[in-house]
């Protein structure tokens, strides 16, 4: 018997979740056929990709010297960047819950492939591997990327990360769709539309189908009111999704305080912590709105018999100085808050470049977004860019269109001025 066949008949002894498996031999055989002179060097690659897998899926804990390794072998690289910083991804692969989904589509040369997908009723994530016919460059990011239901395409917000191999002309990833409007998907049939920003504006278009039933979210109706240095925060419900958990919060209009952020734990009753997502779409909604909603890292295949909400590094300003004021066809600052340590520019007519403090080191957070023009309309920033190192201070520049009526008010973002306290929510677990 050969020994590539020995190796084969040992890794089918070992107990695996079964799409982890065929995810990684079909790396394996596909290679094969592709790259016939290789053939020894791909059929290794596959059995370490599964091995591997086997090991992040049965190890929760994984270390990050275990996890820089693994996130070298195709395949592996786009899971095992999530699970380093999102511990319900660990569940999720440990859970076998992620959906083996092999789909191609080749076009000039350039080819794109689902390589699996996780979903739920808040959204789908979908691990994607894309080989150029070139080194990838910004030219071949992605301009368009749609998520397709009976010829419709879904209303989802989507967070695209570009990772290009040591090779560059491969690239490892992740699309992550969120459902807005409290929308589920009908059915089980998708089709992901993919267009590049080339100049044939390559489209990809991946017709899949799920094969599992979505795992039901856990809901959680709260409607409680937690009172922090004298300031309202309500917290409405959390839903609790193997991709995420969802809190609601509303802050009344009545606060004399603007809260402008804050941290959030979920805690069970051994004390292991699930904390905000890190990366990616962190919620929808603006707290200046007074209605939104915050997500935070998944505890859907554990089962806590209690579970706390906690609130804490509560950032606010007093309100009426809550924002800076600009007149930007004068390059003035007409007012800024006292209490605020910024130290502010405007080098054109629609930008401005701010130098203030952070409540962390290399945690930036930015101080500005929008405008308020003097006709009442609410401008975007188009572009933004952030200096920063071990100091706790960021050097920031903010971009407009032009053709806003100035002055301008723009009003703060995110500040390290923090309330006295924080605020927690024991959330009743039905048995």
């Amino acid at each position: 018997m050969k020994k590539e066949e020995q190796l084969l008949e040992m890794l089918e002894q070992i107990k695996v979740p079964q799409d982890a498996l065929k995810q990684a031999r079909f790396l394996a055989i596909n290679r094969r056929k592709r790259e016939k002179r290789q053939q020894k060097r791909m059929l290794q690659l596959g059995l370490s990709a599964a091995l591997i897998f086997l090991a992040l899926t049965l190890s929760i804990r994984l270390s990050p010297q275990i996890a820089e390794a693994a996130a070298k072998i195709p395949l592996l690289a786009p899971f095992v960047e999530i699970i380093t910083y999102d511990k319900g991804m660990k569940d999720i692969l440990a859970n076998d819950y992620a959906q083996n989904i092999i789909v191609q589509d080749e076009q000039s040369g350039k080819k794109f492939t689902i390589t699996s997908v996780v979903a739920d009723e808040t959204g789908l994530l979908i691990a994607y591997r894309f080989e150029n016919n070139e080194a990838i460059t910004r030219s071949a990011e992605f301009k368009e990327v749609k998520l397709m239901q009976n010829g419709e395409a879904l209303p989802a917000g989507v967070t695209m990360h570009f990772n290009g191999s040591e090779d560059k002309t491969v690239m490892e990833s992740t699309l992550d769709f969120i459902f807005v409007e409290n929308r589920k998907p009908y059915g089980n049939d998708f089709e992901l539309v993919v267009q590049l920003n080339d100049t044939q504006e390559t489209t990809f278009t991946l017709p899949f189908s799920l094969s599992k039933q979505l795992a039901p979210s856990k809901q959680y109706v709260i409607n409680k009111q937690l009172v922090v240095d004298g300031q309202e925060i309500l917290v409405n419900s959390v839903y609790i999704s193997p991709l995420r958990v969802e809190a609601s919060f509303t802050i009344p209009e009545t606060n004399t305080k603007r809260i402008l952020d804050f941290d959030l734990r979920l805690v069970d009753e051994t004390g292991e912590e699930w904390g905000r997502m890190s990366s990616g779409t962190t919620g929808f909604g603006s707290m200046k709105d007074g209605e939104f909603t915050r997500f935070i890292q998944s505890n859907y295949f554990r089962e806590p018999k209690s579970l706390t909400l906690i609130i804490e590094n509560i950032e606010a300003l007093d309100k009426g100085q809550d924002y800076i004021e600009v007149d930007f066809s004068k390059k003035q600052v007409l007012y800024v808050p006292e209490k605020l340590d910024v130290k502010l520019e405007i080098p054109t007519e629609a930008s401005i470049h701010a130098v203030y403090p952070l409540a962390k080191a290399e945690h930036s957070k930015p101080l500005l977004q929008t405008l308020i023009d003097a006709n009442g309309k609410e401008w975007w920033s188009t572009q933004s860019s952030s200096l920063f190192g071990d100091r706790k201070e960021s050097e920031s520049s903010y971009m407009f269109e032009k053709g806003f009526a100035n002055p301008v008010k723009m009003y703060i973002q995110n500040y390290p001025l923090f309330l006295n306290g924080s605020g927690q929510i024991e959330i009743s677990i039905r048995e």
